[in-house]
């Protein structure tokens, strides 16, 4: 067995022999290899590196965005809010043990996601950046240019630096695709994406006889399956393969490598080792909380409140996502479009895989059959989707797609270089170099060039949650007794976007130093330190929305110390009209049930399956517009 790759594993035929491994386990009684040259060892670390000279190159887009966003100041609403809260109290006494809230459980038991590694892996890049909003942003895009490092070092051990470059033009195309939000949004279903194909990649590896890849793994693996759910069975069912191959392999040739199989056996103690580790904070919240959320979530995966969308419509999710062209295109958010192209590219690798399999190319017939692998866990994965199809939901499809494309590509480059001869095979090699180098440029370029108009998250949201924070900080600070000392519960009342604002307005004033609560019905969003009791609050501050502002003018003893409209004038008459249209739009269907909801609930409208298309545009571009929003400061109620 090699201490670290397979025989052929380097971009055979048109590739020069792998750098950085060391050499295979020779069978006793053999001659050892002779030890390179000065020259040869020299040669190999100038090449080495060459690998963070590319990391630096694809790592600057992300530079430039977070550049662009230092300023105005962002303020987190809703899930990202709640992201910045838990970050927050990593290394404090209430460390997070499980993930972000949700679309788990039920109302009273809402679930959250498998664990807190995510929390836990932004906190240093957190607190490096300054412990604020920015430092978030930061933060996330920090842990990708990390996945993109340990992408191209898994590529070199694979296949020195051609496979470098290979992989580097699949990360800047994953990445212009991916765009800024995705890559600097702390958002769960965003930051796994780079850590699914560092998974795929140390898979890959564990399969092709390199046990040091198997902790990498389990961290990798570890990450996407606790930050976001659908990474479960991905990431869970790939591993074990892997794993049972590794053993399987092992075993069966451990008289011709006697070391063989005990390597494994100790790599695989140290990766449980840190498997354990890293699944110890959701476990001690299971084993001390009834129901715990490991609970909550195994109920939700064996009995889906609703249908899932079944095999079918399963396939149809994989196909629209293997379409190459929305990868070029920069569609990661497509739940729908043709087929064709992605049965094409489907068919295209499959033939590629057979020639490579007819060449006896061990690392790209272990390469297919880690991504056959993940095909098949793709259909099951979507296939049990349930609600609606939300397109977060499946962004790890894209670094299939992308390793697919790898794939095809270097099968081609192998059928063309072994119909060359010796002399011209060299310069192949080198010509596919410059050309992946041009590709990585270009794609890094065009990225750069979109970076540098970057946008914050929900931007008119945080421009009104902005506006209405210092108003509410300078009134609470003068209000006596207590002032900056008191406990404050924040409630919220928002039609528009489900209490994204709430959650800022809470985050915002835990910031600037203030004691602050929210209700029991928001456990899972604030976690259990942060809920308040009204009878221990020395008082209430309300954030309201649209008819919401009207009723606590009216309320007894409520001081207004916020208000903001943030529509023009132009904005206002166009809500008022949209508002009209829509609710006609619902009562020409028959859904006059749903027409209070338009100014009661309007998110929730807008998903529910039953509304037709136009007007749930109608309603989509009155929350884009938003409503008045007001704090109010008042005695809390008993």
């Amino acid at each position: 067995m090699r201490s670290g790759r397979s025989p052929g594993t380097s971009l055979h035929d048109v590739a020069e022999v792998p750098e950085g491994q060391g050499a295979e386990a020779a069978p006793r009684g053999a001659r050892r290899p002779a030890r390179p040259s000065r020259s040869a060892v020299a040669r190999a670390r100038r090449r080495a590196l060459r690998v963070p000279a590319l990391v630096v190159l694809l790592a600057l887009p992300l530079a430039v965005a977070l550049a662009v966003l230092r300023q105005p100041t962002w303020h987190p609403t809703d899930d990202l809010a709640q992201t910045e809260l838990q970050v927050r109290d990593v290394g404090t006494g209430h460390p997070p043990l499980i993930g972000l809230a949700g679309r788990l459980g039920s109302l009273d038991k809402q679930g959250s996601h498998p664990g807190p590694l995510s929390f836990w892996a932004l906190w240093p890049f957190y607190e490096l950046f300054g412990a604020h909003a920015w430092a978030l942003q930061a933060a996330a895009a920090s842990l990708h240019v990390l996945a993109i490092s340990t992408a191209l070092w898994i590529a070199f051990r694979r296949g020195g630096l051609r496979l470098v470059l290979a992989v580097a033009a699949v990360v800047a195309l994953l990445a212009r695709a991916y765009g800024t939000q995705i890559l600097t949004e702390a958002w769960n279903p965003y930051l796994p994406v780079m850590w699914w194909l560092v998974f795929v990649l140390a898979v890959w590896s564990i399969v092709s006889d390199d046990p040091p890849m198997l902790p990498v793994a389990v961290f990798a693996g570890t990450f996407c399956m606790q930050t976001h759910l659908p990474y479960l069975g991905l990431a869970g069912g790939l591993f074990a393969g892997a794993l049972a191959f590794a053993f399987g392999r092992a075993y069966a040739r451990r008289r011709e490598a006697p070391g063989g199989l005990r390597r494994l056996v100790a790599w695989t103690l140290m990766a449980a080792a840190a498997g354990i580790v890293l699944w110890l904070p959701p476990v001690i919240e299971e084993l001390t909380h009834s129901p715990g959320n490991l609970s909550v979530v195994r109920h939700e995966l064996l009995h889906p409140p609703q249908p899932p969308i079944g095999a079918r419509q399963g396939l149809e999710l994989l196909l629209v996502h293997l379409n190459p062209w929305k990868l070029v295109a920069k569609q990661p958010r497509a739940t729908a479009g043709a087929l064709v192209p992605g049965l094409a590219l489907l068919l295209v690798w499959a033939a590629s895989a057979f020639v490579a399999w007819r060449l006896r190319h061990r690392p790209l017939v272990r390469l297919n059959a880690v991504l056959t692998g993940g095909l098949v866990l793709s259909v099951v994965s979507m296939s049990r989707v349930h609600g609606f199809v939300w397109y977060y939901l499946f962004l790890w499809a894209w670094g299939i797609t992308a390793l697919l494309l790898l794939a095809i590509a270097w099968t081609a480059s192998i059928v063309v270089g072994r119909r060359l001869g010796p002399v011209a095979r060299p310069r192949l090699a080198t010509v596919g170099s410059v050309a992946l180098l041009c590709a990585i440029i270009v794609s890094t370029t065009a990225f750069t060039v979109d970076a540098a108009r970057a946008e914050d998250p929900a931007p008119r949201l945080s421009a009104t949650l902005g506006r209405l924070v210092p108003p509410t900080v300078d009134a609470l600070a003068r209000r006596p007794p207590d002032g900056r000392h008191g406990r404050y519960l924040v409630t919220w009342f928002d039609p528009v976007s489900i209490g994204a604002q709430g959650f800022g307005l809470l985050n915002e004033l835990e910031r600037r130093g203030f004691d602050v609560g929210a209700r029991k019905i928001y456990l899972a969003g604030v976690r259990s330190h942060r809920i308040l009791d009204p009878s221990d609050a020395s008082a209430e501050v309300h954030l309201a929305v649209g008819s919401d502002i009207a009723t606590w003018r009216a309320r007894p003893g409520a001081q207004e110390v916020a208000y903001v409209d943030p529509r023009s004038s132009a904005e206002r008459v166009e809500f008022d009209r949209l508002r009209r249209q829509a609710i006609r739009g619902l009562r020409a269907v028959g859904l006059v049930a749903l027409v209070p909801a338009v100014d009661n609930s309007l998110f929730t409208t807008i998903l529910d399956s039953r509304v037709p298309e136009r007007p749930r545009e109608l309603m989509i571009r009155m929350r884009d517009l938003g409503l008045p929003t007001a704090v109010f400061v008042a005695p809390p109620t008993r």
